[in-house]
């Protein structure tokens, strides 16, 4: 857990400073002067940069940056263009720079966290060998994504028939058929790109197949039986849309739909 550990001291180290910070400004120890909540906002904002910065988030460093600036918007005299005009710039730029170092160091990091890696979280790997088993016994390269159950699908992997099924995408156009007899979910990590999710060769574990959806800026298509069921009423779209081909004709297990998309579009097809 030494990851966890680092990240946890450091973010004490920081509520201290800023307590200290706050009282010694308070006092009027400093030649200037701030407001307490530019004082939380900066140690805020600054520990995640720095956080960013350890952890290579592109995302994080970027947008931290732009926080950073809306709070001290005044003193800089660019108040003309907080907010939106400074968080607007801060997509392009993070966007631009994800399409030109998409294999820089970077990219390395995690801006989505939703897969394990045991190196975060061991100090001695000597009990893993060069390649990991999931709880399933599906083994997993060095080079790939990790989970602890169920197949995880990379760019090489197409056809899978796991009961939980993981995607991560970025940066890049796949399609998957999944031919599981007991699927009973499905979890879609989507970065600046398009997934298509064939399920109609699929049959479901019970009566209800969570598609569990995260990610930003992208287009996700999901094609299912005619006689599946949708419901969206737990998937969060910000600035996206969610378009359902045709209609239902029952009888089916029901596709749910949970998670959070930004900016992209997501739409179920019956086939």
């Amino acid at each position: 857990m030494r990851k966890n550990k680092i990240r946890e001291i450091f973010w004490g180290i920081a509520l201290v400073a800023a307590a200290v910070f706050l009282v010694m400004n308070q006092l009027h120890l400093f030649s200037f002067h701030l407001k307490v909540s530019m004082i939380i906002w900066t140690i805020v904002f600054g520990a995640a940069l720095i956080e960013s910065l350890a952890d290579r988030s592109l995302f994080g460093t970027t947008f931290s940056i732009a926080f950073l600036l809306i709070v001290y918007a005044e003193p800089l005299h660019i108040t003309k263009i907080v907010p939106w005009t400074v968080l607007i710039a801060a997509l392009l730029i993070y966007i631009g720079l994800t399409l030109i170092f998409r294999k820089s160091w970077f990219l390395g990091g995690n801006y989505f966290k939703h897969k394990f890696n045991p190196r975060d979280y061991y100090d001695d790997l000597s009990d893993f060998d060069k390649s990991y088993k999931t709880t399933d016994n599906n083994t997993i390269n060095d080079s790939k994504d990790y989970t602890t159950d169920g197949d995880t699908i990379n760019d090489s992997k197409d056809h899978t028939d796991g009961e939980d099924i993981v995607i991560n995408q970025k940066l890049s156009s796949v399609s998957r058929y999944v031919h599981s007899q007991n699927l009973r979910s499905v979890v879609i990590n989507s970065s600046l790109g398009e997934v298509e999710v064939y399920l109609d060769q699929a049959k479901a574990a019970g009566d209800v197949v969570t598609v569990d959806i995260n990610g930003t800026m992208g287009e996700i298509e999901i094609y299912v039986p005619t006689s599946w069921k949708v419901n969206s009423d737990n998937l969060n779209l910000a600035l996206g849309e969610l378009d359902i081909n045709d209609e239902s004709t029952g009888g089916g297990p029901t596709l749910m739909l949970t998670g959070h998309f930004s900016m992209g579009d997501v739409e179920v097809n019956y086939v």
